[in-house]
């Protein structure tokens, strides 16, 4: 009885370690097919996403995808809910100085760079209107949140009309961002227009001093 018993255990313990194998290769496998999304769409985009290319690029058999996620767009929605693709508003006004045009330069600046700096963001910045995926709508939600959120966040405390002109320059700040994300020229008088107007953010009023020697004039972000 005693031998029998070990030799339920042992196959026991080789069941839970093929099993624990089973899961770590899915895990991985899973990853892999992330992976590949993100590589294509930081090299062209997503013009030409499929399941056999993102298959091919992560070197699994394309069956797995629907096993694991039902379908490409199950794929892309994993991909898409994996990170945050904007840091938050409180990062993003860090810091910032008080004096609004310098502001805005700035914050358009930060903005950018951190899209830039990530290939496959950069890319969906370019695809969003053009592609309708679960990448593409997450990027848009989440773009659309960040320009709701940071109005509010520069004007609060102040009154009606002063957030209403936050509202409106953060409008014109987020064009700006995307004619500069798609190498278009755009005319920013009527920001400079705005900036000239806005009341000075009470949040920031009581932040350190602000150094930054690399500031932009708004008129050529």
């Amino acid at each position: 009885m005693a031998g029998a018993n070990f030799v339920l255990r042992k196959q026991k313990n080789s069941v839970d370690t093929f099993g624990m194998v089973r899961k770590r290769s899915r895990s991985n496998t899973e990853q892999r097919f992330q992976d590949a999304v993100l590589e294509l769409v930081a090299e062209s985009g997503c013009a030409e996403l499929g399941v056999n290319l993102v298959a091919q690029r992560a070197g699994a058999d394309k069956v797995l995808i629907y096993r694991y996620f039902g379908d490409l767009d199950g794929l892309l929605q994993c991909v898409a809910e994996s990170r945050n693709w904007f840091p938050d508003c409180d990062e993003l006004c860090d810091g910032l100085p008080t004096d609004p045009a310098h502001l805005l330069s700035l914050l358009a600046r930060r903005i950018s760079q951190h899209i830039r700096t990530d290939a496959a963001t950069h890319k969906l910045a370019l695809w969003r209107h053009a592609v309708q995926n679960p990448l593409t709508k997450q990027y848009t939600s989440e773009w659309k949140t960040l320009w709701q959120k940071l109005p509010k966040l520069l004007s609060q405390g102040l009154d009606y009309n002063a957030r209403e002109d936050w509202a409106k320059a953060c409008a014109l700040l987020a064009l700006s961002v995307q004619a500069d994300l798609a190498g278009e020229a755009i005319d920013l008088k009527s920001l400079d227009a705005f900036s000239a107007q806005l009341e000075a953010p009470q949040l920031l009023e009581d932040s350190d001093s602000f150094e930054d020697s690399d500031v932009l004039p708004t008129n050529l972000l």
